[in-house]
């Protein structure tokens, strides 16, 4: 055969290539496959309950509770403002503001919020396969199934399953509504789509932080997947970083701050030296955890803190060899590759871009492992996969090869995709029975991550919910009591430097009416963290146990001025100075006695005006005004009391 006709038969195939168009119908079905699996492998999670960051972000949180109300407040504040327990670090007033209007629809229903985010989940899905149809330009059913294993990946079922991981979700929508009008504006140069991708990109921003890495995310989709010239991706590069810039000097101006300045040892182990050596080895070792939990998703938990991971302090240690030598391998490859545009050069660069905040290589985030920080990164683990199976069986990914047992070749690649993706699946739908409570998820992790203080802690801490144990029987009380006891003392052994755990002794001490050694626990926490408004609640508490009412006062005092959202030292403080009333009236000091009961209905009050619904509140305000011979208000407020169930 002549060369000419070689080449004229190269020609006709490269031009029906070119001319294939894809059926918007077979798009559309696929599509709504992919809606349905998404939120089917999730379905499961809708009855669940709120679990861990839950309660600070949303069922604890008085601000998010005060819904639409608050919107210009959570807007202008901190991502945790509004609970006891508050972090000035974070700027997601997107990801809040969501939650304080679900709240206003359906207060206090975590079935709606898990519906919410199990809808945000199969939105993302269908969002990926739609950017991956647009950039890739291969067989749709090869992008199909690259979609349904991401969708089926249990790295994400603590994104999915946790409430407040709505961040993730949230960024990851509009980063890829962002990428689906950057590739409009390319094709038609309409600057209504160049500002429709910057308003998304802001959007992620406001979800998450994080998605500031789609700075450098950008110029590598429009150079490997586009023919746009080097001036139009300058461009919109240009545009991604301006808005970068504006954003990080917005959220100094609320947080004050970039980044995380105090980051405690028991949230991220490198903390634990200040030899940057090796916290870098550490690093890069972690690394290589992140991968394997990629490749293979089990066990998983929701903590992987101190002391799970070792730091790692020699060259020697195999574990950081191996990620290291890895890793150089797939920088080499992928720079090697770049010109070329080879799909595994992306995703290698898509994965590390991805991965950059989350390594702790570059700046000191406040974990050093978290399964979540895997979402997105996790695109480019199932694109390489799917991409090498297709390249070891020869399969084609042409988009004009629509028919998928073509293009398989048989059912051996359909085989492999479909027991892969059935055993992720599998793995999807246990784990997430394990978020169904925090009886559930901290009963099971603790198993996985024994030597976790974090998780101690958080065990520790559910077991004595003073809820839970006033409704306990007293064998099973006494059983709670001392699993706590056990855990706790194991966290603090651990690491001492822990005021959270120390708190949570203080707490099962004073259920044992073990006031002196509650107190000492207290005041060892807020030794160690004077600015945290709870531990002097705490200490406030013992001190009213053992009578000394003045001094009471004074730690409750003490924890409003740390947080002035913090209904229960209110409350406690209006107790103090009942009281104090009932002790002036039994002196016949009716005079001082009547001041204190204005004082305990003022503090009182302000405890209603933070919680809408704090019943013993209420109470306290109809026997204050009873106390100071108002039974008119006294009825009025004894009976808003009775009417909160």
């Amino acid at each position: 055969m002549s060369s000419k006709k070689i080449n004229n038969k190269k020609e006709s195939v490269s031009k029906k290539k070119e001319n294939f168009v894809l059926s918007k119908g077979l798009v559309i079905k696929l599509s709504l496959l992919i809606a349905l699996v998404s939120f089917l492998l999730y379905a499961n999670t809708l009855n669940h309950g709120f679990v861990l960051d839950d309660y600070s972000v949303i069922k604890e949180n008085q601000l998010t509770k005060k819904g639409t109300a608050a919107l210009k407040e959570i807007f202008s504040s901190s991502y945790r403002e509004g609970y006891a327990n508050n972090e000035n670090n974070l700027y997601r007033p997107l990801t809040k503001a969501m939650f304080a209007i679900e709240w206003q629809l359906s207060p206090d229903n975590a079935h709606f919020h898990h519906f919410m985010n199990v809808l945000f989940y199969a939105l993302a899905c269908v969002l990926l396969f739609l950017v991956l149809l647009k950039y890739l330009k291969w067989n749709v059913y090869v992008l199909f199934a690259i979609t349904l294993l991401f969708a089926a990946h249990p790295i994400h079922t603590e994104v999915v399953a946790n409430i407040k991981s709505r961040d993730e979700l949230s960024s990851m929508v509009f980063l890829l509504l962002s990428l689906l009008a950057i590739h409009k504006y390319i094709s038609n140069g309409k600057m209504l789509m160049l500002l429709s991708s910057l308003f998304c990109f802001f959007l992620a921003l406001l979800s998450k932080e994080s998605a500031i890495v789609f700075v450098a995310l950008v110029p590598l989709f429009i150079y490997f997947f586009t023919d746009a010239p080097v001036k139009l991706n300058a461009k919109i590069t240009g545009g991604v970083l301006a808005l970068a810039v504006f954003y990080m000097i917005m959220h100094v101006k609320i947080i004050g701050s970039l980044g995380i300045a105090n980051i405690p040892v028991v949230d991220n182990s490198l903390m634990a030296t200040t030899n940057v050596i090796h916290q870098k080895l550490t690093a890069i070792y972690i690394m290589g955890k992140y991968f394997l939990l990629l490749l293979f998703p089990h066990p998983l938990s929701s903590d992987y803190s101190f002391d799970t991971i070792p730091l790692v302090t020699s060259l020697g240690n195999i574990g950081l060899l191996l990620a290291l030598s890895f890793h150089v391998y797939l920088l080499y490859f992928a720079f090697k590759k770049l010109k070329e545009k080879h799909i595994l050069s992306f995703c290698i660069f898509f994965y590390l871009i991805g991965m950059a905040l989350a390594s702790n290589l570059f700046m000191m985030i406040g974990t050093h492992l978290a399964e979540r920080l895997l979402f997105f990164p996790s695109v480019a683990f199932c694109l390489a996969l799917v991409y090498l199976l297709m390249k070891l069986l020869k399969m084609d990914w042409s988009p004009s090869a629509n028919n998928p047992f073509m293009i398989l070749k048989g059912k051996t690649v359909m085989l492999i995709l479909v027991g892969l993706s059935a055993l992720y699946s599998a793995k999807t739908f246990s784990r997430n029975k394990d978020w169904k409570s925090d009886t559930t998820l901290f009963g099971k992790d603790i198993e996985t991550v024994p030597n976790s203080a974090h998780m101690l802690f958080y065990h520790a801490n559910h077991m004595v919910n003073k809820d839970t144990l006033a409704a306990a029987s007293p064998q099973e009380r006494e059983y709670r009591l001392k699993t706590a006891q056990k855990n706790i003392e194991k966290a603090l052994k651990i690491y001492e430097l822990f005021p959270d755990a120390h708190n949570v002794a203080g707490k099962i001490y004073y259920e044992q009416k073990n006031f002196e050694a509650a107190f000492k626990s207290y005041s060892r926490a807020s030794e160690m963290n004077p600015e945290k408004g709870m531990y002097h609640n705490n200490i406030g508490t013992c001190l009213f146990s053992i009578g000394n009412f003045q001094e009471a006062a004074k730690a409750f005092t003490k924890a409003i001025e740390l947080n002035k959202f913090d209904a229960e030292a209110n409350c406690n403080l209006g107790s103090a100075y009942g009281t104090m009333g009932e002790a002036y009236r039994a002196q016949n000091d009716q005079a001082n006695a009547n001041q204190s009961f204005m004082k305990a209905i003022q503090y009182f009050k302000k405890a209603t005006e933070i919680d809408k619904n704090y019943k013993s509140a209420y109470r306290f305000i109809g026997l204050t005004y009873r106390n100071l011979g108002d039974e008119a208000n006294a009825q009025q407020f004894l009976k808003k009391a009775e009417s909160i169930k």
